[in-house]
């Protein structure tokens, strides 16, 4: 696609496809698509903390609004409350102004249909084709704003609907006596995770709660997981939380500080849903990208592991496919689709809570179901993004590495979908030889993208 990529829209605040004209250019667009479908009802939009979001927002509601489609603002919120509002207020559409975990600096857009999913390629193909009729029709783009910091806190919908739902869903107390460290990467979840905690009767240390529209994600979330892992400990808690600047994705460590994989997270919420009878369609879904120590391990137990495609849109797909209920990506995207169509980081750090109150056990002590392959994973920046199967030194690499692996292992290769990166993996039982493959693939991708 042109400016889709794999999580919707994203790039660099100032760049063509993250400025105003763009983002109005883009609500007119998203109003003809609209129109043309013949939907009724409103398009829900919010977004998260960074200093570029309500001007783009802003943009993106005048470009709707200029074809008379019916914007509602919900304000600073996570990207599951933006889903939430599309069911809540039986919207045609939903729109996610966020970058997700990367930098201030950047900023971008997520779409949700009436059913609150990820929007199909079809949809943003069509959207494509409107967005480049209106930009066409355009002048010069205006130079981008200037912002200063300044408090940014969440809104309404997401401090009383969205907080009123998740403090519903588990036995209220469940989580008296527990102590929970939260990092809240000064991003849309600031407020809300701790007062949900709050709300089921645990203590709470909370970090990342301040922000100011340039501090999202820096240092501090998912993407800087030390940070709560030192807070977990220091604090005494018993387990500790970090989301991302959206609050659709989860890094989460035991009462010691130990990170636990994505891959553990998955296997011990799907342990003890089929202990409890609450396991739909056999087992779980999860990407490519997953440890393959996961398939044997819930294999053991019984539970089928079924992959789909990177990103939690096609992981909710292939649910719906073979009617799961559970499903989720390694790097912190977890789904339950009872709660929400799409990556919730609160849902999943409530779901590993009632498992740890249930049980009345430590993390430490639950941790360890999953039995995963040595890996090495690499992610380099490239200058090109040629297709992989056209390269020369890097295609014969894989042949040559898949062929080594014997059945013991994997290779998995792809472009990221948001960044000008390309993204290797290498599974196998033996390390050294992961370790030699993967100094292989690295010289070919330096020989043939650099």
């Amino acid at each position: 696609m042109k400016y889709f990529g794999t999580d919707g829209i994203r790039g660099t605040y100032g760049d063509f496809e993250i400025s105003e004209a763009f983002f109005y250019a883009l609500g007119r667009a998203a109003a003809r698509a609209a129109l043309e479908a013949k939907h009724g009802g409103s398009i829900v939009v919010g977004g998260d903390t960074r200093a570029s979001t309500d001007s783009l927002k802003g943009a993106f509601c005048r470009g709707l609004r200029s074809l008379n489609a019916e914007a509602s603002d919900m304000g600073v919120l996570p990207t599951p409350a933006l889903a939430y509002a599309v069911l809540k207020n039986k919207a045609h559409m939903g729109a996610m102004i966020t970058a997700s975990h990367n930098p201030y600096t950047d900023n971008g857009i997520k779409f949700f249909d009436a059913n609150a999913r990820k929007v199909e390629d079809e949809v943003q193909l069509r959207l494509e084709e409107y967005l480049d009729a209106e930009l066409s029709a355009m002048g010069s783009f205006p130079p981008p704003e200037q912002f200063k910091p300044r408090k940014i806190s969440a809104g309404n919908f997401a401090l009383n609907e969205y907080s009123q739902k998740m403090s519903s869903l588990f036995p209220q107390g469940f989580l008296k006596g527990i102590k929970v460290a939260i990092d809240m990467a000064n991003g849309a979840t600031s407020g809300i995770s701790s007062k949900v905690f709050t709300n089921y009767g645990a203590e709470v240390v909370e970090s990342g709660c301040n922000p100011d529209g340039f501090n999202i994600n820096a240092e501090a979330g998912s993407q800087y997981p030390e940070k709560i892992s030192r807070l977990c400990v220091e604090s005494g808690a018993d387990l500790g939380f970090a989301h991302d600047g959206d609050g659709d994705r989860l890094v989460m460590c035991d009462e010691r500080g130990s990170i636990l994989d994505g891959e553990e997270i998955m296997g011990l919420i799907a342990s003890d849903a089929l202990e409890r009878g609450a396991l739909k369609g056999g087992g779980i879904v999860t990407t490519l990208q997953s440890n393959l120590g996961l398939d044997e391990s819930l294999a053991e137990k019984g539970i089928k592991v079924f992959r789909s495609g990177i990103g939690d849109r096609l992981v909710m797909r292939e649910m719906l496919a073979r009617g799961c209920n559970i499903g989720g990506e390694n790097s912190g995207h977890f789904i339950f689709s009872e709660v929400s169509p799409c990556g919730d980081g609160l849902a999943a750090a409530l779901s590993v809570l009632s498992v740890l109150s249930r049980k009345k056990s430590k993390l430490s002590e639950l941790r360890g179901g999953v039995k995963m392959y040595p890996v090495e994973s690499r992610a380099m920046a490239v200058a090109k993004k040629i297709p992989i199967e056209q390269t020369l030194n890097l295609s014969k690499a894989m042949r040559e590495s898949e062929k080594s692996l014997d059945g013991e292992g994997r290779i998995l290769v792809r472009y990221s979908g948001t960044e000008k990166k390309i993204r290797l993996l290498v599974e196998g039982k033996n390390p050294k030889k992961i370790a030699d493959i993967m100094e292989i693939l690295k010289k070919s991708v330096e020989l043939d993208l650099m």
